[in-house]
């Protein structure tokens, strides 16, 4: 029979041994956790990376092909040098466009030029579009992911037995982020002409009834799908060079378009209606939008001062684009007869009207480049955390 100092001393000694071995898993422990141990933390392994010398290519290979899979997207909205007394405000993430909420999936068009406008990035739209052209039984004979290409085999519509057609589509990032176009380029020719599969690729699609069925179908069959998860590593590297991004020309803030100059010109009229802007007038020939700017969430400040009175009254001037243009305030210099015409700087009146109210938009071409900036209605340049801000809320309302 155990006794009760017997069942204590076997207790202790149940306890003795509990905590040598815990003693023993915690000094064990410190060769697998810690700095030293095999589990420690790399979370500031980064620090101490080293730069790695870029890859060298044998001689006579073509070094295109060698692409980043993780391109870091250059950001020159902080480039802006700050004036006297100016305190550097870390940028906030930029706000997802008004026009970016209202529809999932819709088809734009300018001129006789149609396209399927997807709000998702192009890593996503990319298995999308190819999911389509699988079930619907299309060929694909070439793919790019680099370049956002598919090309399709030759194929007959039931219709037309005489003529074979083929299709490329070109998937390429929109002009807001996180948005995709996908273009839609038709070709075609007679079954009784030798079949080539180097053909080249019309400038514009022979048959625009054609392009259209496409067009259509891949939109319908884009909007009725749930968006998957999906994505493809390869296409990320679609559409890294942005069609709309911040610049500057000296300390002038600039919006930069790789977009044709009269889709350029639409898309800046699209802004110039929304978002708090209303047009006044606008000159094609000269290429500037005569704008009111007033701010649904602020009273005061700066921006009355530009409109001169208080943001609440109705956006309106007295003055239209051409009274304005010859009451301008400038020097006659190469850089302004550049953005104004000679003839408007050769024919400024200057400072006859007071308090003209209002902005001038100003848009420009620069080789393969539109530039677009932001004065005040006598031609001035503002100031650039100013001219920042409006164009930040013009990049918003792009469509």
């Amino acid at each position: 029979m155990t006794t009760i100092k017997e069942t204590i001393s076997l207790r202790s000694l149940l306890m003795t041994g509990t905590i040598a071995l815990l003693v023993s898993s915690l000094s064990g422990c410190s060769g697998l956790f810690g700095q030293e141990g095999y589990f420690r933390d790399r979370g500031d392994d980064y620090l101490k990376a080293e730069e790695m010398a870029t890859m060298k290519l044998p001689e006579g290979v073509d070094a295109g092909v060698i692409q980043p899979l993780y391109v870091i997207p250059r950001d020159n909205s902080t480039e802006f040098d700050l004036a006297d007394g100016d305190v550097f405000e870390v940028p906030r993430p930029q706000p997802l466009a008004a026009n970016m909420l209202s529809e999932k999936v819709k088809i734009q068009k300018l001129g006789d030029k149609r396209w399927v406008l997807i709000n998702t990035p192009a890593s996503e739209a990319w298995p999308r579009v190819r999911n389509f052209l699988s079930g619907n039984g299309l060929q694909v004979v070439l793919t790019s992911a680099e370049q956002g290409l598919i090309e399709t085999a030759w194929l007959k519509f039931t219709a037309d037995e005489s003529t074979r057609h083929r299709y490329r589509i070109r998937i390429e990032q929109g002009v807001q982020p996180d948005s995709t176009e996908i273009h839609i380029l038709h070709a075609s020719e007679l079954v009784s002409e030798e079949l080539s599969a180097n053909k080249p690729w019309p400038s514009a699609s022979s048959d625009s009834e054609k392009e259209s069925w496409m067009i259509d179908e891949l939109a319908g069959v884009l909007a009725s799908e749930e968006s998957g998860a999906a994505t493809s590593l390869m296409a990320q590297t679609i559409g890294v060079g942005a069609k709309v991004d911040f610049g500057k020309d000296g300390r002038e803030p600039l919006l930069i378009m790789a977009l044709e100059a009269s889709r350029a010109w639409a898309t800046v009229g699209h802004s110039v209606r929304n978002g708090g802007f209303t047009l006044l007038d606008e000159d094609s020939d000269k290429s500037i939008f005569y704008v009111a700017y007033v701010s649904p969430h602020e009273e005061g400040g700066w921006f009355s001062s530009l409109w001169g009175g208080s943001e609440k009254e109705s956006a309106d001037s007295p003055y239209s684009l051409t009274e304005v243009l010859n009451n301008l305030r400038l020097e006659d210099s190469e850089a302004n007869r550049t953005l104004f015409s000679d003839e408007i700087v050769s024919n400024v009146q200057g400072g006859h009207l007071q308090e003209v109210p209002g902005l001038l938009v100003l848009v420009s071409q620069d080789e393969q480049l539109v530039k677009v900036r932001v004065r005040d209605a006598l031609g001035r340049p503002l100031l650039p955390k100013q001219a920042k801000r409006l164009l930040t809320i013009m990049r918003r309302n792009l469509i």
